[in-house]
């Protein structure tokens, strides 16, 4: 007697069902050539110049954008086509709710940039794939500059909003330990914002920056510099996340960094060894759930393939490799306790993609 799913696999796949796959595949296709487009237009200023919310032929839209016109009425329809533009007899209108997220960079809700990502880490997919095969990872240096320049115009900017005027006094006394004179370190500190800005702000810190790529490290001496701080915060290249530690230090900070390292757990010892007993670790990490089922939606497969073609890569030569997802609060808090600190305790999640912890030295 068959069974029900014997009898299933025999009638062959519903059709209604093999459609809607189909079409669900479409989408998908769709969605990637409009974030495309969408890389294009932040990079081109295109959005920018469609911020305002008038409509541009494709000839006006190209002289102020200084591009050619006929690429500019392709990259027009595309997004037209996918509603983020309106046409009209008059041209080519950005919808205002879309000008607050991809053309107006000056705007809180500015998000455009994450786009630029897409085309550094989609030209790595032939090395990611041997990667597949083999088992062996990737190096920093192995990716495009402009996957790192997209990071740059994104923390940036984001840190410039929030890292003094809202995270900071989160903390009880990290504000008057600041402007004591305190010891900064920033890990994996990219552009150099971070360790700049504190400087910046506090007269008499002094910063550190360690990053593992030479490219982010010239980045981060450069913002220092053009920031006037050059002579209170050192930027240095380093082998290993948490290479060149020495505290004591008031401040740590690792903003969506930590599961890049390839030893997350030892990277937490080495900095609960070189707070200072009243410091603190200001920790960004990925908002997702222990649990990889509850990890589902469009966030979710956003962060999991970044994580595909970059976290993972970059990790895998070492003895861990988290992922993207791969440090949940849960499995924070246990490497932390490991490593002698406190339970981490949220104090904000300030995208979907993330939350921010503040940790402490256990005890």
């Amino acid at each position: 007697m068959q069974t029900e799913d014997q009898a299933r696999r025999e009638a062959g796949p519903d059709v209604g069902e093999t459609l809607a796959a189909g079409a669900r595949f479409m989408t998908d296709l769709s969605r990637a050539m409009v974030a495309l487009a969408l890389a294009l237009g932040d990079r081109l200023d295109l959005l920018a110049v469609l911020a305002d919310g008038e409509p541009r032929d494709a000839g006006q839209l190209a002289r102020e954008s200084e591009v050619d016109a006929r690429y500019a009425l392709e990259w027009a329809r595309t997004l037209t086509a996918a509603g983020y533009l309106e046409a009209s007899p008059a041209g080519f209108r950005l919808r205002p709710a879309f000008a607050a997220v991809l053309g107006d960079r000056e705007s809180p809700f500015y998000v455009g940039g994450i786009a630029r990502l897409l085309p550094p880490l989609a030209a790595m997919v032939p090395a990611v794939e041997r990667g597949f095969r083999t088992g062996r990872g990737l190096t920093p240096a192995d990716y495009p500059d402009a996957m790192y320049e997209a990071n740059w115009l994104m923390s940036e900017k984001w840190l410039e909003a929030m890292l003094l005027d809202q995270w900071i006094p989160l903390v009880p006394g990290l504000g008057q330990a600041l402007e004591a004179g305190g010891r900064v370190a920033h890990l994996a500190c990219g552009s150099g914002a971070a360790p700049a800005l504190v400087a910046g702000r506090y007269a008499g810190v002094r910063a550190e920056g360690y990053d593992r790529h030479q490219l982010n490290v010239d980045r981060a001496r450069r913002e220092a510099a053009s920031r006037g701080v050059e002579d209170r915060v050192r930027i240095e290249l380093v082998a290993e996340f948490a290479d060149g530690l020495a505290g004591p230090y008031d401040l740590v900070l690792a903003f969506d960094s930590l599961h890049l390292a390839a030893d997350p757990a030892g990277v937490l010892r080495r900095i609960a060894e070189t707070l200072a007993p009243t410091g603190v670790f200001l920790l960004l990490e990925t908002n997702c759930s222990a649990d990889p089922a509850e990890n589902v939606g469009e966030v979710a497969a956003f962060l999991y393939g970044t994580s595909t073609l970059y976290s993972v890569p970059l990790t895998r030569n070492g003895p861990v490799a988290a992922g993207m997802l791969g440090l949940p609060r849960p499995e924070l808090t246990r490497l932390c306790a490991n490593a002698g600190l406190a339970a981490p305790r949220e104090l904000v999640s300030p995208t979907p993609f993330n939350v921010l912890y503040e940790i402490r030295r256990a005890g």
